[in-house]
């Protein structure tokens, strides 16, 4: 019986660790625009292209003293990655989903960091004009 008890409670605690981790973050005061957070990765629409959001990325690196480590470009994709003068690594994945719309996540470390990347992402949205961020219901 012993044996049972643990067989269910650990399907429990499994389960549990599938549901926990996400969020929603609002980036305006309405909530009207979203990211979410999800198993470590911040995740956001910007209202830009791949390539442009890859700029404003490279940007925000050298603005916040970030030393890149990787900048791997293509048509419609991106992967960047950085160290932190903490020497946190940054990997950012951009992804265009359309003519309009493009996603950028962001992870720090291996385990993340949600209000580290809010910060990131701001200053990438500020480098597209601020207006960059896409009102979304991820």
């Amino acid at each position: 019986m012993n044996f049972l008890r643990f067989i269910r409670s650990s399907l429990f605690g499994v389960a549990l660790l599938g549901f926990t981790g996400c969020s929603t973050v609002n980036l305006d005061p309405k909530g009207q625009t979203q990211a979410t957070f999800v198993a470590g990765e911040f995740r956001a629409l910007v209202n830009a292209t791949a390539p442009v959001a890859a700029k404003a990325t490279t940007d925000a690196f050298r603005q916040l003293g970030f030393l890149p480590i990787k900048n791997d470009l293509r048509t419609f994709d991106a992967e960047l990655a950085a160290r932190t003068p903490k020497d946190e690594k940054v990997r950012i994945t951009i992804k265009e989903i359309n003519s309009r719309q493009t996603e950028v996540a962001i992870r720090v470390d291996v385990i993340g960091n949600r209000n580290f990347s809010r910060q990131l992402f701001d200053q990438i949205d500020k480098n597209l004009g601020g207006g960059g961020r896409a009102t979304s219901g991820f």
